[in-house]
């Protein structure tokens, strides 16, 4: 897929190698750029072609970069001259730490989540965690069906970084293997009962996930390790999905992670 970014910076000098890079490293390709200066700082037009089940990821980065005051993507383009820029949607207000937090939630796009609902929540999650279970329930039942499944992904990711920055950031570079032991697991453990085996995920008691609904919630989850191995490091793309899930009878919900 393409998609278009619009964003804004007080700064011109590295900017678009600095953000190339992020893009490089998002696993998108940068296929043109346009850069004018504008009443409020620098407004960078780029047009990036990728996978689509990356694109969360790329607009997470691009959120929470030191150099990004606001942005606005557009998605799905596939031909044609580039469209008038939209308003740039803030972005600062959600990179600023949240009260009684250390490190930031990261800021993300418009990528189909309920941006705006998730990151409202964010503030009191970091407040209230690792007791954080009911207000994600409340967010999810405030959610359009349309948007559930992406915006609770979206703020698994979002809380997943922000739980690494603040607990783990000060340790080296490990494989999965290790991340997942000596990261993802004891941070679940901090939020409710979990094992691990292998690469697989065990999370007992998913307070999102009731049994006999048959209604898989799991997307919080997926994103909470997304969030956390993402931000630790490891190499290669990061795949999370729930293989059992209790609301489908299984004891546990099992979530698969590989790369």
């Amino acid at each position: 897929m393409e998609v278009e970014f619009t964003i804004l910076s007080d700064r011109r000098e590295g900017l678009l190698r600095e953000l190339g890079n992020v893009i490089i490293q998002s696993g998108f390709s940068l296929l043109r750029q346009r850069m004018s200066t504008v009443d409020v700082g620098v407004q960078l037009w780029l047009r990036v072609s990728g996978r689509e089940d990356r694109l969360l990821e790329l607009e997470e980065r691009l959120g929470s970069h030191r150099l990004v005051l606001s942005f606005e993507s557009e998605h799905q383009v596939t031909s044609g001259k580039p469209k008038a820029a939209p308003a740039p949607r803030p972005a600062a207000a959600a990179k600023r730490p949240a009260q009684g937090a250390g490190s930031n939630l990261r800021s993300g796009g418009t990528a189909g989540p309920a941006v705006g609902q998730v990151e409202a929540e964010l503030p009191g999650l970091a407040k209230e965690y690792p007791r954080i279970f009911p207000r994600l329930l409340g967010l999810q039942g405030k959610l359009p069906d349309g948007q559930k499944s992406s915006s609770m992904e979206f703020a698994g990711r979002r809380v997943g970084s922000w739980v690494y920055k603040r607990d783990y950031a000060l340790g080296g570079k490990l494989d999965l293997s290790s991340a997942l032991k000596q990261i993802a697991l004891p941070a679940l453990r901090n939020i409710l009962s979990a094992d691990l085996k292998e690469n697989s995920v065990r999370v007992k008691n998913n307070p999102l996930c009731m049994p006999g609904s048959r209604c898989r919630n799991g997307e919080f989850f997926c994103g909470f390790l997304h969030g956390l191995l993402d931000e630790s490091g490891v190499g290669g793309q990061i795949t999370v999905r729930e293989i059992y899930c209790r609301s489908d009878g299984a004891e546990d919900c099992v979530f698969e992670v590989v790369n």
